[in-house]
This record gives structure tokens, C-alpha cells and sequence, in this order.
């Protein structure tokens, strides 16, 4: 390996609402969404299921998207395999309930469904490591294979996400108080609640010498600031540090970033803290920000891997994206939101996640250039 080596992202697909990677990003692009109106198990709310009902569960959604990694070209001693999900799939334990007799492919547990992932992959044989870091569990994947693969450790992490709408999940959001009736409006001043969507994605990350094009890992970082079990901190001094710590750790200033990916669920507290981390970081000069969630929904701890695929094509595309559902600012910082496409001016995003328990994330992404 040489010093100019890097964190390259080789390949990656997601499955969502609005389908397959490609499709997602060219109907994000033309502000389209893929929220429907409830009930979502009984619970009178909007909700964003997979386009295709037959990726409803990990196995069916891990066998769609096997065949976008090589696991041929996988030396399984040289690989560790990271499963990114808050829950997972809980259907075939909340249906043993209902169903007689409903056999069980794989155990609630986490590292159960890591398994039958890595099986199904074609990589069984492959160190795992399970993320569960709520909302923010796909992007400290990547920051954990980031370090792994700069460290020696591995040569290959393969990262999958997946969290699926699910009674228990709609339930315990409801009464939180936190689901919109409508649709989720991120940082819209009528902005009423966040909605449930179904995620699931892979991706492989590599550290090797990019070439011209590729998309590079270039820093990543987490922090928690220990506020409150469901409530973000109303400062945002957490995500600033998580953020500032990422660009610290790509070696780049804030003005050195093209766009944000936003977390943005569209709730009035995470939000309203969103927005003052960001304008702490950026100062007045802040870049175009967006959020996916008002097109595919909160897809919770797959969402924030998938939702930095949809950031690495958005960079190959040079363009950032509207953000769907968005009218009218409705946070104090003056935030550039938009509601149409615009020009990416920097080949870089910073990807910003957040969820229960205080936890943040910050992932930059780059173009990489010769």
C-alpha cells in the first residue's frame, strides 16, 4: 500500500421505496416520492414500503442484492462482513405470534440475521462485526471499516443494511408522538413527524489507490452527547463534534465540502438541532444541505448506509438533490434548502446521521480526481 492509498467504495446497491440505486436517485432528482398514505399496522400514519413487495424480508432482500458484490473475488481471511440495523427484520417474530406453526429462518438476534445474510451473500466464512447504533448504525459501519481497512486488518468490508417497517417499530414511534399523518416535510416550517420506510443495502469498501472517478471514504467520525433516550440534544453540540471530527479526520475544512447530506427526519427537535450543528460547523458560508427521508422515508439503521450510497451517486452525478416535501424554512439558521435540483460547485459531501441514545455520525465523501 502506498500514502496514497484510500477507502474506495467498489460497489453498492440499496433497495427502497422508490427501487434500486439508479431509479431512487433519478426520482429523488425529479422530487418524486414514495410515501403512501396509512394505516401502517393499525396506526393511523404515512409509511414508505419497498417498491417491490418481495424484498419485505432479509432473505428475499439479501438474495436481491447478492448479485451486486463479486463474493467470488472475496478471500474470506481477508474480509469481515459488518450488519448495519437498529432492528432488522422483526417480521417472522412478530407473525409467530399470529401464525401457527410459522417456522423461523433465523432468530430475532441481531447476529442471527448477520448470519443468514452472510450466508445468502455467499461470504458465510467471513469475520462479522454487528452494528446497532439505532439511526446512525449504517454510517458507523463505515467509520468501523474505514479503521479496519487502514489498519490492515482487512483488505474487503462487506457492509449490508436492513430495517423494515414493522409493528413493533410503528408502535413504539407512534407514541412517541413523532409519525406524520401526511408525509415527512424535513425542515419545512409545517413539518409534522418523521415516516417509516423500508431500507435495505450492501456495499463493498476497499483501501487501495483510487482511480480517477472513484468515490473515497475520506473521513468518518461518531460522538454521543448523552441527552436523553429518544431526544436530541437542543444544542447539536454532538453532531458538530461528530462532524467536526470527520472533517479533521479527512484532512479537509469545512469549505472544502460541496454539499450535506442532512439527516433530517423532519421532526421538530432533530431538525431544529440539525440545523444549529450546521451552521456551527459551516459559519455563514454554508452549502447546499438536503434530505432524502421526505422521498423514501426514515429507513432507520439501514437508512444511514443507504442513504450515503445515494450521496456517492449524487457526487457522480455532480448535482445535489431537492429535498421532497420541503416549502417553506422552518428552522432558525438560515439553511439552503431547496425544492429543485442544483449544481454540486465541490466534489464532496458530508453525510450526517443521528439517533436515540444521544448517538451522531459524519461521513465525508469525495470525488477522487488525478
Amino acid at each position: 500500500m502506498s500514502i496514497s492509498d484510500a477507502v474506495v467504495i467498489e460497489q453498492g446497491e440499496i433497495l427502497c421505496s422508490l427501487g434500486q440505486l439508479q431509479e431512487t436517485v433519478s426520482d429523488i432528482f425529479e422530487n418524486q416520492s414514495a410515501i403512501i398514505p396509512g394505516p401502517c399496522f393499525g396506526v393511523p400514519v404515512s409509511y414508505a414500503p419497498f417498491k417491490n413487495h418481495a424484498w419485505r424480508g432479509l432473505a428475499t432482500a439479501a438474495r436481491a442484492l447478492r448479485n451486486a458484490i463479486d463474493a467470488a473475488d472475496l478471500d474470506k481471511n481477508e474480509t469481515v462482513f459488518i450488519f448495519c440495523a437498529a432492528k432488522g427484520d422483526l417480521t417472522p417474530l412478530e407473525d409467530s405470534f399470529t401464525l401457527k406453526n410459522n417456522p423461523i429462518d433465523f432468530s430475532p438476534l441481531l447476529f442471527s440475521q448477520a448470519s443468514h445474510v452472510k450466508t445468502v451473500l455467499g461470504i458465510a466464512d467471513c469475520r462479522s462485526i454487528v452494528v446497532s447504533n439505532a439511526c446512525a448504525s449504517g454510517a458507523i459501519g463505515v467509520q468501523i471499516a474505514r479503521e479496519m481497512l487502514m489498519d490492515g486488518t482487512c483488505k474487503n468490508a462487506v457492509l449490508f443494511g436492513f430495517d423494515g417497517v414493522s409493528r413493533f417499530v410503528a408502535t413504539g414511534f407512534n407514541s412517541l408522538s413523532a409519525l406524520s399523518k401526511t408525509s415527512a416535510k424535513p425542515f419545512d416550517a409545517l413539518r409534522d413527524g418523521l415516516t417509516l420506510g423500508d431500507g435495505a443495502c450492501v456495499a463493498v469498501l476497499s483501501y487501495r489507490e483510487p482511480f480517477e472517478d472513484d468515490i473515497v471514504v475520506m473521513g468518518a467520525a461518531s460522538s454521543n452527547d448523552a441527552n436523553h433516550r429518544t431526544g436530541p440534544s437542543r444544542t447539536g453540540e454532538g453532531l458538530y463534534r461528530a462532524a467536526a471530527s470527520a472533517l479533521h479526520d479527512a484532512m479537509m475544512a469545512p469549505h472544502a465540502i460541496g454539499a450535506v447530506k442532512c439527516h433530517g427526519t423532519a421532526t421538530s427537535y432533530n431538525d431544529a438541532m440539525e440545523a444549529k450543528a450546521i451552521a456551527s460547523l459551516f459559519g455563514k458560508e454554508i452549502p447546499p444541505c438536503f434530505s432524502i427521508k421526505g422521498a423514501i422515508g426514515h429507513t432507520s439503521g439501514a437508512g444511514s448506509l443507504l442513504e450515503i450510497m445515494v450521496a456517492a451517486e449524487c457526487l457522480r452525478r455532480r448535482k445535489v438533490p431537492p429535498t421532497c416535501g420541503f416549502e417553506t424554512l422552518g428552522v432558525d439558521e438560515q439553511l439552503p434548502i431547496y425544492a429543485a435540483a442544483q449544481t454540486l460547485d465541490r466534489q464532496s459531501m458530508l453525510c450526517l446521521s443521528a439517533g436515540f441514545g444521544g448517538i451522531n455520525a459524519a461521513v465525508v465523501l469525495a470525488e477522487h480526481a488525478l
